[in-house]
């Protein structure tokens, strides 16, 4: 559902904010007064390519188009698939900048236009005579034919097994265009080569690792013997302090004497512990050979990395694992080709099989869509008309192996021929708005927004239009702009689009109606821009009759 549409500085339109409801809204206005702009303003929200010129209102200023969205949980998938920010209610942005080009967001993270096109028929349907709407989008109908349809787990079954067989497929594929020119025996040496050494990611940190260490240790290493020389020396500092414990002892029987010598024996237990923790740096430095071994290891590694032409030693890793691989499939090619073939053979005729099996449901539930499609033409004054849904034979898919194709037929005895083909103008927009009519009973159709879609009918027929687009918006949200005072006085909520003028630009604007203003814009639909005083009387009696 579309809560609410926020436009400003675009083409005509200063700045605008719609809140919509649910039900059916009506959209009417004198041609030209701004409707179309309120269409383009949801197409572009929504992602669709726009010109580069004559959008902006003021050209030094940017336009901002925001359109507010319910979303239903089942969309969740299809958002993260294309990397869409997915939320309940979410707001999709498009800014228009003075240099031409355009940004997309959606809940304020900046978005690919493309993706927003994917998923915009799914949030909102445009659908007028000259659109490429539902009836134009085969894989569409399907998904809406088979909420008419109980599959129990077939349906299952056979998307499972159509992704094995696109993995099989594709491994298939791969060994095929693999280059039987290729040269095993180099390819082999180049494998060998690599496997000479440890290409390991980690192994690499630990050699980078050890080196700074090393490098870091034997920059102190100066220090640590230079101290070690110093304590452990003949002669050195503790062979003073011996001495000097000597002497003192031999005077124990003079106080003062034994309790300096008691400190001394202090400061040589705390010498001693000084020099082992020297002599643990000493133990934990490696020599130079070892040192340029590390060294020599590393360089060795970046050169396999600048031979292969990689950045990384996680690339070359990985490329030492595709080329075991390629080697592999050279020498088992043949009979893994054979094997291959024969689970994609055996896949494919259980997949066709399956298939056959959906399509008798589908045909099923085409039989229930034909029959309610046929009540539906005859409540709009299509009575003698006929649609039928027919099958075109595709290959092997991930939804089966035939498609729906709608076949029309406005007059008896006349051939049934594709909808697009067959109808006039008037025909096809009626026919839309009954297949839509039967396809929403059964699956939650995207907001549907008609854009004159009843253009070219009149009298009763546009009374039944009107009855009908009534009907629908009690499970979904229609909007529709109209011509017609009967469809008109049909809406739960009346927007009228207007265009004024001063001096120096044009407006339009879009408000929503009060009941005694609804009266008067439906009697203006009636009588022109003269309003009489029986179109006033009639434009009651139509609003009195909803």
């Amino acid at each position: 559902m579309l809560r609410s549409l926020y436009i400003k500085n675009f083409i005509l339109i200063d700045e605008l904010h719609l809140e919509l409801e649910n039900g059916l809204t009506v959209m009417t206005g004198e041609t030209g007064a701004g409707k179309s702009i309120l269409l383009g303003a949801v197409d572009a929200a929504l992602g669709k390519r726009l010109p580069t010129k004559g959008l902006l209102k003021n050209r030094h200023e940017k336009a901002i188009i925001e359109l507010v969205l319910d979303i239903s949980a089942d969309l969740q998938e299809d958002f993260v698939r294309l990397e869409l920010d997915f939320e309940p209610v979410s707001t999709f942005r498009r800014e228009l900048l003075t240099n031409g080009k355009s940004r997309c967001f959606v809940n304020d993270s900046p978005t690919k236009s493309k993706s927003l096109q994917e998923i915009a028929a799914h949030l909102i349907d445009i659908n007028s005579q000259k659109d490429q709407g539902l009836i134009y989008r085969p894989l569409d109908q399907l998904k809406l034919i088979d909420s008419f349809c109980d599959f129990g787990d077939l349906k299952l079954d056979y998307e499972q097994k159509y992704i094995e067989f696109k993995r099989i497929s594709l491994a298939l594929e791969e060994l095929q265009n693999l280059d039987e020119n290729d040269d095993l025996d180099y390819l082999k040496f180049v494998y060998q080569e690599l496997n000479s050494k440890t290409i390991n990611s980690q192994h690499y940190v630990e050699v980078e690792d050890k080196i700074l260490k090393a490098h870091s240790i034997r920059n102190k290493q100066s220090s640590y013997e230079t101290a070690v020389q110093i304590i452990g020396a003949e002669k050195g500092l503790l062979d003073q302090l011996y001495s000097l414990e000597d002497v003192l002892q031999k005077s124990s029987d003079d106080a003062v004497l034994r309790q300096q010598c008691d400190q001394l024996q202090e400061v040589i237990a705390q010498i001693r512990i000084i020099e082992r923790t020297i002599n643990q740096g000493l133990t934990s430095s490696i020599s130079e050979s070892e040192y340029q071994g590390l060294k020599d290891e590393k360089s060795s590694l970046d050169g396999l990395i600048r031979k292969h032409r990689v950045s990384t030693i996680e690339a070359l890793e990985e490329k030492v694992i595709a080329i075991g691989e390629k080697i592999r499939l050279i020498e088992t090619r043949e009979s893994e080709l054979e094997r291959l073939s024969g689970i994609r053979l055996k896949l494919s005729k259980e997949l066709q099989t399956l298939s056959n099996d959906l399509h008798e449901k589908r045909l099923i539930g085409a039989s229930i869509i034909e029959e309610m499609l046929s009540l539906q033409l005859n409540r709009i004054d299509l009575p003698n008309a006929r649609l039928a849904l027919g099958w075109k034979s595709v290959s092997l898919s991930s939804f089966g192996m035939y498609l729906p194709d709608f076949l029309f037929s406005a007059n008896p005895g006349s051939n049934l021929l594709p909808l697009s083909k067959s109808a006039s103008g008037g025909e096809q927009s009626r026919v839309k708005l009954a297949l839509k009519a039967v396809l929403g009973q059964k699956k939650n159709l995207s907001t549907q927004i008609f854009d004159e879609i009843d253009s070219g009918i009149s009298g009763s027929t546009a009374e039944k239009v009107g009855d009908l687009m009534k009907e629908m918006s009690v499970n979904q949200q229609i909007i529709t702009i109209t011509h017609l005072p009967q469809v008109a006085a049909k809406g739960d909520v009346h927007l009228l689009v207007s265009k004024s003028h001063d001096n120096e630009s044009t407006y339009s604007n879009v408000v929503p109606l009060t009941q005694i203003n609804r009266k008067k814009e439906v009697a203006r639909m009636l009588s022109g821009e003269i309003i009489t005083d029986a179109a006033l009387k009639q434009a009651k009696s139509l609003l009195d009759l909803q």
